[in-house]
């Protein structure tokens, strides 16, 4: 077997980055079952000692993966919402972010996304993480007073589903889709939703 040439002495975070980088493109390509914490830490030019010095295990070099990916988005999501809006300004700033992806870029974070929901471990935090958007939803979305709290969770779990399918189309079938259409339509059900919940418009 070939002897690893290690990369230079880096700092911890940067060998950490390396690891993920590595771990990303092989869970992509190979699968996460069939991706090997020898196969991530030889792509990454680095000891599998190196590579348990950071991390306990193949899972939680996942883990770490998909914290990274979340979080990055969250930060991005809430960078672009004002303190107050309404349910469709959210709808909207949520469907441009996905829309302005790479469709490959998509693809993989599809198949990230989908790998990652059959890890037990993964699947917990992915829960909780979407219970932190829903709440993010409620603390950022003025909605008619008419709402109770678990409608309103609802509520933002919908728009996260309509946003995923909806920017999911576009990028894979682009010409099947009148996104105008579907965002005028959305926002008239939205709209109309709130305003049947008691707020006024």
């Amino acid at each position: 077997m070939k002897k690893i040439k290690q990369s230079p002495k880096l700092p911890p975070e940067k060998r950490r980055e390396q690891l993920l980088t590595s771990a990303r493109k092989l869970i992509v390509k190979k699968g996460f079952r069939a991706t090997t914490t020898e196969e991530i830490a030889r792509n990454a030019h680095l000891t599998k000692g190196a590579l348990y010095f950071h991390f306990k295990s193949k899972e939680d070099i996942f883990l770490e993966l998909v914290k990274s990916i979340s979080e990055r988005n969250r930060s991005i999501l809430e960078s672009q919402l004002g303190e107050k809006i309404s349910p469709t300004e959210f709808f909207e700033v949520l469907l441009q972010l996905h829309t302005k992806c790479d469709i490959n870029e998509y693809g993989d974070m599809v198949d990230i996304w989908n790998q990652a929901w059959r890890v037990p471990k993964i699947r917990r935090y992915i829960t909780r993480r979407m219970r932190s958007i829903s709440d993010l939803f409620i603390e950022r979305v003025t909605l008619g007073s008419g709402w109770a709290k678990k409608d309103a969770r609802n509520l933002a779990m919908l728009i996260f589903a309509v946003v995923h399918g909806l920017s999911g189309l576009c990028m894979i079938a682009p010409r099947n889709i009148d996104m105008k259409a579907q965002v005028k339509l959305v926002t008239k059900l939205l709209t109309d939703t709130d305003r049947q919940h008691g707020r006024k418009t």
